[in-house]
């Protein structure tokens, strides 16, 4: 599996619902919504990073994900002449953006055969360690977000702010430093409202 391959999937399994399912973003209530009270209500604010970089042979996509209410996620999927890597963690609370700076430190452990997750992959020798680090400022204005979604029977209503990030970041692994373009990146400012379905 290519490294570009794997991208947005950490983010796609640990955004709360709004990647779940398939959204109703016309900005129009769900039937049924107005008028009812919702079984909870969060405020959910944070950072969401999707990158992809290479060198010399060596392909990395690197995910990490920030959440007020549900943690910091990481993963790291690298693909080099020698065998496939992959490791993660989250939720947790390591802080992987902080005033402006991004830093992440995330094991590796080989996969393919024997053992590994993917069948026909070449094993890596041996276990690995990738670094995440880099800066990061918002970038113009503000984008309204409102979703309405339909997961495990409730239906979520999502309203608020996401605003683009401009990033510079690296990965080091493997003995090298790899520059890193981010497709994913956005900050988050999300009122989250969960109705039971009828």
């Amino acid at each position: 599996m290519a490294a570009a391959g794997v991208a947005g999937a950490v983010i796609a399994a640990v955004l709360p619902a709004t990647a779940a399912a398939t959204a109703n973003t016309s900005g129009t209530a769900h039937a049924g919504e107005a008028g009812r009270r919702p079984a909870s209500v969060t405020v959910e604010r944070g950072h969401a990073l999707g990158c992809q970089g290479s060198s010399a042979g060596v392909e990395v996509a690197v995910e990490l994900y920030e959440n007020s209410e549900f943690g910091t996620h990481a993963s790291v999927f690298v693909q080099s002449p020698d065998g496939a890597y992959r490791g993660g963690y989250g939720p947790g609370d390591t802080g992987i953006f902080r005033h402006g700076r991004i830093a992440a430190a995330v094991a590796l452990e080989p996969m393919g055969e024997p053992g590994g997750a993917e069948p026909g992959a070449t094993a890596a020798p041996h276990s690995a360690e990738a670094v995440v680090t880099g800066t990061y400022v918002r970038s113009g204005r503000p984008t309204p977000v409102h979703e309405v979604i339909e997961d495990a029977g409730q239906t979520i209503v999502i309203d608020g702010l996401n605003t683009a990030l401009r990033t510079a970041a690296t990965v080091a692994v493997l003995g090298r430093t790899i520059p890193l373009t981010c497709d994913t990146a956005f900050a988050f400012d999300l009122l989250v409202r969960k109705y039971p379905m009828p």
